[in-house]
């Protein structure tokens, strides 16, 4: 079976192929190089592209006639392990390389390569030290990108308005306010906590602050509260400002007695009956590429085994999802396997003995929704192994 994106990636190259033109984030090639000072030299220029996006080497494609003819027979041809690997063996600025992965797709009856060059903020990417293979040179501290559909040339560097959108982008100097916030998330050293408040070492305009909300929008103990070893959760307010202007809130729920605080995660409801006015099954879910799941990260103690038990099974009953392209396959997906899923619900009855409501109709809301969580979750550990 072909993955989602599998699927996706299928119809954007397809896309690509016939515009019969090449572009700033996507070069044909009919063969995969005999030169690999060419090939590091390209795969440098797309990883140093001017669009801010994954950009694509696509091997197997005519030169001119755009024709597919595929990299089947290709001597030089080369799997995605032979690409790390030499890009490893190269000396890249504070060492840090390209990413990329490679793709294979059945195009008209042929093997075509993709390989995808990741788009990051570590740009510009750029050698030490000089590669050569035969006449042809990489030079070292050389800056090359792409404009359009052409590459900056092997023996010059790049013009410096390149350059300095290239080093812009390391500094997120090309992101929004709340975008550079949530992109420095990610090394929670630059951050200092005074009390509930979070200041950013380098950016001190940045900040993220929590106060306690005793009249926010979840107010009585959620689902996944039943989940912990102790149910008692209090509420707070996190709140990201830019120079004291809110750019963001979210409520955010402290967990088993206070050990594991996370942003509220979003609903998602299923409705199997055609013409049913209210939901059958509710579940609690994040995206990886959310703020609130950035956030959720960002809140988390790596160190503290007690939080990580509390994690561990919040995570049993509320989904992580890639992205919104994967929950919404996956919700598709349950939607036709609605039998397995009330299958796999019936056999989990039981269970949660400590759960108090204030009546057995909220009581039975509570468990069922634990359960569903642990149902979905397992489905979707499913419906990643049928996609891959």
């Amino acid at each position: 079976m072909i993955g989602l994106r599998g699927i996706d990636l299928e119809n954007e190259v397809k896309a690509l192929i016939l515009s019969k033109r090449e572009d700033d984030h996507w070069d044909f090639k009919q063969q995969h190089h005999t030169n690999k000072a060419d090939l590091l030299h390209d795969i440098i220029c797309m990883a140093n592209n001017r669009v801010d996006r994954d950009a694509y080497i696509i091997f197997g494609i005519a030169d001119k006639t755009f024709d597919v003819v595929g990299v089947e027979n290709d001597e030089n041809r080369r799997n995605q392990q032979m690409f790390i690997d030499f890009l490893k063996s190269q000396k890249f600025v504070s060492g840090i390389r390209p990413r990329v992965e490679m793709r294979t797709l059945l195009l008209a009856g042929h093997e075509v390569d993709v390989l995808i060059v990741k788009n990051s903020t570590d740009t510009p990417y750029f050698l030490t030290d000089r590669y050569s293979d035969g006449n042809r040179t990489v030079r070292a501290n050389h800056i090359y990108t792409r404009v359009g559909d052409t590459n900056t040339d092997i023996d010059k560097s790049a013009d410096i308005n390149n350059i300095e959108y290239l080093w812009k982008k390391r500094f997120l100097l090309t992101r929004s306010p709340f975008e550079q916030i949530i992109k420095r998330l990610e090394n929670k050293d630059e951050w200092t906590k005074d009390e509930d408040t979070y200041h950013n070492i380098f950016n001190p305009e940045f900040t993220i602050t929590l106060e306690y909300d005793e009249d926010g929008r979840e107010t009585q103990t959620q689902f996944y509260s039943f989940a912990m070893t102790n149910s008692s959760t209090m509420y707070q307010m996190l709140n990201i400002k830019y120079f004291g202007t809110q750019l963001y809130g979210r409520q955010v729920a402290m967990l088993d007695s206070g050990r594991y605080s996370t942003p509220i995660p979003e609903w998602e409801f299923f409705t199997f009956g055609e013409y049913k006015s209210s939901p059958d099954y509710a579940m609690k879910y994040f995206t990886m590429d959310s703020p609130h799941y950035k956030l959720n990260q960002f809140l988390f103690d790596e160190g503290n085994h007690e939080e990580g038990y509390a994690r561990r099974r919040f995570f049993e009953v509320v989904l992580l999802f890639e992205d919104t392209l994967e929950k919404d396959a996956f919700m598709g997906y349950v939607q036709i396997n609605k039998e397995v899923f009330l299958d796999k619900l019936n056999s989990l009855e039981g269970g949660y003995s400590w759960v108090e409501a204030s009546n057995n109709l909220e009581r039975k809301q509570i468990v069922t929704r634990l359960h569903t969580g642990k149902t979905l979750n397992q489905m979707l550990e499913e419906f990643r192994q049928m996609s891959r």
